[in-house]
């Protein structure tokens, strides 16, 4: 196809890089990944002297376009490339930036549901080590002019896209800038009056870049912008830069020195907890013992000795429900049991896992919800995220990965709809019986 006739794509993507070649793989095989091929890839380089080019070689058909050439900086080569672009809405990346896989496609829908006024959309954004180790999520929020005098805009910029019509409107980068160049940006597009929206993804960024290695710098320059958009005086900018970066100091200090005993102190805190609740032989005081931890457990609600679980609160179980011997409750996230409902011996239910088509597989959770009279069967697995409707059945052994239906009776690996339960439950449970079996 000609190219001067090719459609337009929905997204440009500026990939801006100098000297990347340990870095520029990944990010554009993290491209290449995307489940999504309403995109495309702008390669603007700045004259590398390794092997940047010949990686991006590796990937020349993905790449719409490319330029090799001297640059002043970040800002001179982020306005270059917005000069080839023919998408809609524009992302940046640097080199050593990755997306998750459906990145793209699950920022789709909220473009093309998105108005005439000039928009930016942002997600999560999880920061690594050197190791490729998560380390800080930096959890996306609409900016405030709150959060922009304390030196959060809110979000981080990898992952975020920009239609066409802030850059119409507001203009492109700084190029007097050395470090806040993306949130000076985003700080004019604020004042502007833009609105920003959150939709779910996740985006990934290397530490160690030059935000990181010169902090306070980089503090300076975003007060200066704000100072110079009236966003914070003159007074509160020259004490935030000189606050925030002695409180990230500190903040780093603690992760290096305190994080990792305290997560282990927490542990075997946890499994101390754990070691006591299955010693208790009386109902009575297996329930005090729980509420104790934070369980919410409603009258006549009983928990069956050899109950495990990876947190204190997180779970409610309502009156008269059932958890027998041997269920393991993964309760980082949230286990909602509504009343009258079987739990039999050996059940699991999980509120976290790990995303596996994540490069940096990170755990991700999702509540559980359980309702009036269900009933799960022995050994039966019930995985983050599913709801188990009123009445419904799960026979032994299975692995529920989806919802299930009111009243329907599951079973399988994975779980499928065999039947339905055609007795309405009109039963009260109660089970407060010590050493029960």
């Amino acid at each position: 196809m000609n190219p001067a006739i090719q459609p337009s794509p929905l997204i440009s993507v500026i990939v801006a890089v100098r000297n990347a070649e340990q870095t520029l793989r990944c990010t554009l095989q993290s491209l290449a990944n995307q489940t999504s091929r309403h995109f495309e890839i702008v390669l603007i380089d700045g004259a590398s002297t390794d092997g940047t080019m010949h990686v991006a070689a590796e990937f020349k058909d993905g790449i719409a376009f490319q330029l090799s050439e001297p640059d002043k900086g970040i800002a001179d080569a982020w306005n270059k490339g917005l000069r080839y672009v023919r998408g809609q809405w524009v992302m940046f990346l640097n080199a050593g930036d990755l997306l998750h896989r459906d990145h793209l496609s699950l920022a789709e829908p909220a473009l093309l549901a998105s108005g005439p006024e000039p928009t930016v959309f942002f997600c999560d954004v999880l920061k690594f080590n050197s190791r490729n180790e998560p380390t800080t999520m930096i959890r996306g929020r609409s900016p405030t002019e709150r959060s922009i005098a304390w030196g959060g805009f809110g979000f981080a910029h990898p992952g975020s896209l920009a239609s066409s019509r802030c850059f119409a409107q507001i203009g492109n980068f700084d190029t007097q800038l050395r470090i806040a160049i993306d949130t000076d940006w985003l700080l004019r597009a604020f004042k502007a009056g833009h609105t920003f929206q959150r939709f779910e993804s996740i985006a990934y960024m290397a530490e160690g870049g030059v935000s990181d290695r010169k902090f306070g710098l980089a503090m300076r320059e975003y007060f200066h912008c704000t100072n110079r958009l009236g966003l914070t005086s003159k007074r509160h900018a020259k004490l935030a830069s000189v606050a925030l970066p002695t409180a990230r100091k500190l903040l780093h200090t603690y992760r290096l020195v305190f994080r990792n005993p305290l997560r282990t102190i927490k542990h075997m805190l946890v499994s101390l907890a754990n070691g006591i609740g299955q010693c208790l032989p009386f109902h009575s005081l297996r329930c005090y013992w729980f509420s104790l931890l934070g369980f919410q457990l409603a009258s006549r609600a009983s928990i069956a000795m050899g109950f495990q679980f990876y947190r204190t609160g997180n779970v409610t179980i309502g009156e008269g429900s059932v958890v027998n011997r041997s269920c393991l409750f993964d309760n980082r996230d949230h286990i909602h049991v509504g009343r009258n409902v079987s739990i039999a011996r050996g059940v699991s239910i999980f509120t976290a896992g790990h995303d596996p088509e994540s490069p940096l597989f990170e755990m991700i959770t999702a509540p559980v919800h359980i309702d009036d009279h269900a009933v799960i069967f022995a050994g039966a697995m019930v995985m983050p995220g599913v709801r188990i409707g009123a009445g419904a059945v799960v026979y032994g052994g299975a692995v529920v990965t989806k919802n299930v239906e009111p009243m329907t009776i599951v079973g399988g690996v994975p779980a499928r709809p065999i039947g339905r339960r055609g007795t309405e439950p009109a039963y009260a449970l109660n089970y407060p019986y010590p050493l029960a079996m």
